[in-house]
């Protein structure tokens, strides 16, 4: 059985390209490929015209395991496929007033109601990522400019957990924003949600969202104030004795971090969608 649904007007637009189908899409033949793994990958969709060309980025994903499609339900407390957690996660989102990429369409094909392949359209986002951003503009930034994005990126975290959001892909490479908007406010996006949470009220999961934040915010160009100004902003009104428990947690989460990956992990640029 196969599905597709689409967001606003975007079925007669793709239905003029000549994509109506599952098939159309998930074997869309012109689409370039950005990122895989064995279980998804990202491929990038251009139409339009060579001057005025419109981007998508489309994530597919291949006969999920059986703890993927667990999480999935979790996720959402519903069932749903793999592509439909980033679908209803981006969408949520944006009912909340938190930036995010624009969902165009969702795709799934069942068998046996199991879910086979799924996939996810969104239109590209029209900012940087924040970590590319970091490697090419940062240190030519005033202190106030650096700041402003360091207290938007601390707002960011505080309302999504206030929201009861958990996102342990907190990281400044999941996190876009508008240049344009400096010195004065920052307006930021988040991508990849496919292990986001909602509903979540677990105070260890959060702080662990928090110690990958930090974690990301590599020492070549976030110094100790950077790192202070960040907690401090998203701990405002908490008091002195909780704020020092919880940062000391963060520290012992970000030890773990570090024993476990590569601190070249900013070398390499990434588009709108990082397969995990």
């Amino acid at each position: 059985m196969e599905k597709i649904v689409f967001a606003d007007s975007w079925e007669g637009y793709f239905s003029d390209l000549g994509l109506k189908t599952f098939d159309d899409f998930y074997n869309y033949g012109d689409a370039i490929a950005v990122n895989k793994n064995r279980k998804r990958n990202v491929q990038r969709l251009t139409f339009g015209t060579e001057t005025e060309p419109c981007v998508f980025f489309m994530k597919r994903f291949h006969k999920p395991h059986l703890k993927d499609m667990l999480a999935a339900r979790r996720a959402c407390e519903t069932l749903v496929c793999q592509a439909g957690v980033e679908w209803h996660n981006a969408r949520f989102l944006l009912k909340n007033g938190i930036g995010v990429y624009q969902p165009v369409c969702m795709g799934q094909r069942t068998r046996w109601a199991v879910e086979v392949d799924s996939f996810f359209v969104t239109k590209e986002l029209d900012a940087v990522c924040l970590r590319d951003f970091v490697l090419d503009r940062w240190q030519g930034l005033d202190r106030r400019e650096q700041e402003n994005i360091l207290i938007a990126v601390a707002h960011l975290a505080r309302t999504m957990h206030q929201l009861g959001i958990a996102f342990p892909d907190l990281t400044i490479w999941h996190i876009f924003f508008t240049p344009q908007t400096l010195p004065d406010c920052c307006d930021l996006s988040v991508i990849d949600l496919h292990r986001m949470s909602r509903g979540v009220r677990s105070r260890r999961r959060k702080v662990r969202d928090l110690s990958k934040l930090c974690w990301s915010m590599l020492p070549e160009y976030f110094d100790d104030d950077h790192r202070r100004l960040l907690l401090d902003t998203y701990f405002a009104g908490y008091s002195p004795s909780r704020r020092e428990v919880l940062k000391r947690v963060i520290e012992r989460y970000e030890t773990v971090l570090n024993s476990r990956h590569t601190s070249q992990r900013y070398y390499k640029k990434i588009p709108q969608f990082k397969s995990t």
